[in-house]
């Protein structure tokens, strides 16, 4: 399973405070259209590990706290996102497989092959058939629910109810048997979600009652949307409870108690995260996606933001609004962003179409250039994508974090560097660090 060393610890439970939950379900929409081999979790060969369908950004929960295995210089591309300390598989089973119980080793390696040829439908039958005889399973009965909503609200049009339903029975089957795991931000980020869609699914259903009671556990696991609980036609039985006002109001208050707890709780994380860097040289000089030179030293006495990432990975899709958005609320204040990416293309021309075309689609307001394998042997400890490296006015490197992050994590970094005041001169000399 995919480790991130992290400060969020639960009861001797440790989770990815960064991999959101809501990534795999990006994995899932995004193979078919980014890759033709789908990039996933492994250690550098072509074989997935067994874990990755579950594993890829999920909220995973592991007994003892590890730390990422060392990454070995990508020798070919595409490169793979290298995060797992699960061996592939050698032989996975087919879809068709007759048994009717598998252990979830087993099932895994099924789900691998089914995820690979985006059979999101026959990846949770497969998982399913784990699940009696490990029905306590904290990744699988996550895994599950989020996929599962995946497949519910694969026509937007015409939701699968009942499928929310079974996705929001695999959440409270979790928190009941490892009720430690509820304080954990990205289990509470999947429950918030999988909740509120299970008070639709209820409300529809006429279970007006129970589905307030979902409504409340989703805004309590985090669900901050009102304007859309307001609006939603499918929580209309809901709003027509007497309750519903005082409920509104109380998610009001909760929500703004939370957002300040948050507020708290990150800027403690980053104050961690800089005292706690290790620091490196850091450089580059590259020729742009425009065919324009770009280097580090460019950029002196700027915040300067390098994204190592590429087009074919979901979670660093995934992150690209929120690079968009810190360029364009502080790019006047000194901060610039740069992303350095690897593809999955036959060459470098066919490369940078890619870069070019997801660059102009997603309208991104900064540069990007290709690298090499040179470049990702200077980041220590490299151990997948995405990397982004924060480096302060006078070209150090002051913090390196793995994987997709929250938008207020990223803020509170960039904020924190653009209030150091440096003059000019130090800034300058210190450019090519």
């Amino acid at each position: 399973m995919i480790v991130v060393k992290n400060r969020f610890h639960s009861k001797g439970f440790n989770v990815s405070r960064k991999l959101i939950s809501l990534c795999l379900l990006l994995a899932v929409s995004g193979c078919s259209d980014a890759t033709k081999k789908g990039p996933v979790t492994g250690t550098g060969e072509s074989s997935p590990s067994t874990a990755a369908v579950v594993a890829h950004e999920a909220p995973v929960v592991k007994q003892e706290a590890t730390e990422p295995p060392a990454v070995k210089p990508m020798e070919s591309k595409p490169p793979t996102h290298v995060a797992a300390d699960v061996k592939p598989e050698e032989t996975p089973q087919p879809k068709d497989t007759p048994e009717k119980g598998l252990t979830k080793d087993e099932a895994f390696a099924q789900a691998q092959k089914l995820f690979q040829s985006n059979d999101l439908e026959g990846v949770v039958q497969v998982l399913e058939k784990a699940l009696p005889g490990d029905p306590d399973d904290i990744n699988l009965l996550l895994s599950l629910a989020q996929l599962t909503t995946r497949l519910a609200s694969s026509d937007r049009s015409n939701p699968d109810f009942e499928k929310y339903l079974k996705a929001g029975k695999y959440v409270h089957q979790a928190l009941r048997a490892h009720p430690e795991i509820a304080g954990n931000p990205a289990v509470r980020n999947l429950a918030s979600g999988v909740l509120y869609n299970e008070a639709c699914a209820l409300s529809v259903d006429n279970q007006t009652d129970q589905a307030m009671k979902s409504l409340e556990e989703a805004v309590a696991f985090g669900y901050k949307d009102l304007t859309e609980m307001d609006q939603n036609k499918d929580l209309a039985s809901v709003r027509a409870l007497p309750a519903y006002a005082e409920f509104k109001t109380k998610a009001e208050e909760m929500l703004r108690e939370q957002a300040e707890l948050a507020r708290i709780q990150i800027a403690k994380e980053v104050d961690e995260l800089l005292s706690d860097n290790k620091p490196f040289d850091f450089n580059f000089e590259l020729t742009d996606t425009d065919a324009k030179p770009i280097t580090k030293a460019d950029f002196a006495g700027k915040v300067l933001i390098v994204d190592v990432w590429g087009t074919w990975c979901p979670p660093c899709r995934a992150e690209i609004p929120h690079f968009v958005k810190l360029q364009k609320t502080y790019g006047e204040e000194g901060l610039v962003i740069v992303g350095l990416n690897q593809e999955n293309a036959a060459d470098d021309e066919a490369a940078v179409k890619l870069v070019q075309d997801f660059r102009e689609k997603n309208e991104m307001n900064y540069r990007c250039a290709l690298i090499g394998d040179d470049t990702l042997q200077q980041i220590p400890e490299f151990s997948g994508f995405p990397t982004t490296m924060f480096i302060d006015r006078t070209g150090k490197v002051r913090a390196k974090v793995v994987g997709l992050h929250d938008y207020e994590f990223l803020e509170a970094i960039v904020r924190k560097l653009l209030a150091e005041k440096i003059d000019g001169a130090e800034a300058g000399s210190n450019s090519d660090k």
